[in-house]
């Protein structure tokens, strides 16, 4: 039986914070995580084609099994990808490798890397925001500050809401994600779109959200 996202196993105790978030790499060993895609997000694919991003240096947080760290890099993006499953982060590698792409993978807890990794002209992440900021959204949006720099855009793409949906990404509402991110970044661009699944290929509802950090204008 495939793993569900309402009952995913569980890091610690049941009673802290932390439980909120799946154990990532239990949920690799278990088989397919019920958010693994076939292939590069398909949103990432169109703001790519848009050209709403130029290449550059990007961060991509959570990079999974590296479907969309490997498209980024294929159009010239400089990759540095974190992920802490190790299962996935070395299906991600071969995948890479596969690809003939050259990707900076880290295996490491995203919230220690940050404290030292310093600034990046892009961060991007499918599907981490929705889930840390169930944990602690001020200790994410402080792991935001550490790795951009007044005028690094960042990307995100998280669930939106859909009362058809029992089981599925954890959702976010367009008011929290404006009122949450908005705190550190400019919004660009918000708009729905859906997160494509190998257990749901049809997808989830979802939204895409491009932002800015403010360059700051001296006198």
């Amino acid at each position: 039986m495939r793993p569900r996202f309402s009952e995913p196993p569980m890091r610690g105790t049941m009673r802290s914070r932390k439980s909120l978030l799946p154990d990532w790499d239990a949920m690799y060993r278990m088989g397919t995580p019920p958010w693994e895609a076939p292939g590069p997000a398909k949103e990432l694919v169109q703001i790519l084609d848009e050209g709403l991003l130029k290449p550059c240096r990007v961060l991509e947080i959570g990079c999974g099994t590296g479907a969309d760290a490997v498209l980024l890099a294929k159009r010239g993006f400089e990759v540095t990808a974190v992920e802490s499953s190790p299962i996935a982060l070395e299906r991600a590698r071969s995948r890479a490798q596969r690809a003939g792409v050259l990707i900076r993978f880290v295996l490491e807890d995203i919230y220690s890397f940050g404290r030292h990794c310093g600034a990046f002209e892009l961060v991007y992440d499918n599907g981490f925001y929705h889930y840390a900021r169930l944990v602690d959204l001020d200790k994410f949006l402080d792991l935001l500050w550490r790795v951009t720099q007044p005028g690094s855009y960042y990307l995100t793409i998280a669930g939106a809401p859909d009362p058809s949906i029992q089981d599925g990404f954890p959702q976010v509402s367009e008011q929290s994600l404006r009122f949450e991110l908005g705190r550190l970044f400019q919004c660009i661009q918000l708009r729905s779109c859906r997160l494509h699944t190998f257990h749901r290929p049809e997808g989830y509802l979802a939204w895409a959200c491009l932002m800015q950090r403010p360059i700051i204008q001296r006198a």
